[in-house]
């Protein structure tokens, strides 16, 4: 069956003790009665941002769409979803945390009978200094001559409280003068290290350096030169991510994977929570390409697709009421893997 748990969270109040809990399971059994609601969660690479995220909730009463339009503003939201049991082909193991982060704003809707909120949030570091509601944050990243980036983004992300960072780079990404960055958000600073880390690295086949939020409190920086990372046997590093794929079965695909522009591949799966911006996935084993008209039935029961791809971006799509498979996914944008060689 469709899951979701949605806890809401005055700020500085108990995280034991939410504002608002919505929840599609009650004492862990499948709640027919469970409130529809709907979501766009976006999870990308900070140097191409894709916007905020959007959850909507149905069915809530006039007093409680009062209350979320005055107070909710500012808070924290936490969001479960996947698959719970109920369903031959449904996977629990799949569910999880997808969405940590702070409610930007909050939407009330009436229509006839119809009462909803809608929520839009941001997921990554705002200011807790600034009297300005959501402020952006200021980082300073001090990459001196001499310097590994590696190093300096340590130093960086060492005064951000609340956030843990991993950071995978190459120990090749050395400064030779004095360049200090100042930015107002972590796209900024997203944008100028990667085109920043392809000039000094320019090994054909190189991603640059990417930064993601992974579900809102974790900031992950990573690169694809493997060789030369420093924590590269970790088993929570990018190279071990790389060496490890998830394995995507046939059975989790929801339509054909299709390329969407050239070298990337978008690829709609039931509703999943554990695939993040630079994990890798292997597409189905032992594939036929049999996607014509013409091809006879029992021939249509495998992906176009082989290989390994490292995830670009992953949207998670949902309306928890409308029976359809298209409206409980998770498309993931991916394009194939490229590790380059030891220098």
């Amino acid at each position: 069956m469709r899951y979701y748990d949605i806890r809401i969270f005055e700020k500085g109040g108990d995280p034991n003790k939410p504002f608002r809990y919505y929840s599609s399971l009650k004492n862990g059994v499948f709640n027919p009665g469970n409130l529809m609601i709907e979501f766009d969660i976006q999870r990308f690479g900070e140097s191409t941002p894709q916007g905020e995220s959007r959850v909507t909730i149905w069915g809530i009463g006039p007093k409680e769409m009062q209350q979320a339009r005055q107070n909710m503003f500012g808070m924290t939201i936490k969001m479960w979803v996947g698959m719970s049991k109920g369903l031959p082909l449904a996977k629990p193991a799949q569910q999880g945390l997808v969405l940590e982060g702070t409610i930007w704003q909050v939407l009330g809707n009436w229509q006839g009978t119809e009462l909803r909120t809608d929520l839009i949030i941001t997921a990554g570091p705002v200011s807790s200094v600034n009297p300005a509601p959501l402020a952006p944050i200021s980082l300073t990243l001090p990459w001196n001559k001499g310097i590994k980036l590696s190093v300096a983004l340590e130093r960086c992300f060492s005064l951000l409280s609340g956030y843990r960072f991993s950071i995978n780079v190459s120990d090749r990404l050395v400064n030779d003068f004095d360049r200090p960055w100042f930015c107002g958000n972590l796209s900024s600073l997203a944008k100028d290290l990667n085109s920043f880390s392809k000039s000094i690295i320019k090994d054909a086949g190189y991603s640059g350096v990417e930064i993601a939020m992974v579900n809102g409190n974790e900031i992950r920086v990573f690169d694809n030169d493997f060789p030369n990372h420093q924590n590269k046997d970790s088993k929570i590093s990018a190279s071990d991510r790389s060496n490890n794929p998830t394995q995507i079965e046939f059975t989790d695909l929801i339509g054909q994977p299709t390329w969407v522009q050239f070298g990337r591949v978008s690829i709609p799966c039931v509703m999943r929570s554990d695939i993040q911006v630079g994990d890798y996935i292997r597409m189905p084993e032992k594939i036929r390409p049999m996607i014509q008209a013409s091809s006879y039935s029992q021939f249509r029961d495998d992906a176009a697709f082989t290989g390994v791809f490292r995830v670009s971006s992953v949207r998670l799509l949902g309306n928890s009421r409308q029976p359809d498979a298209n409206s409980w996914v998770t498309v993931i944008e991916a394009y194939p893997a490229v590790k380059l060689g030891a220098s």
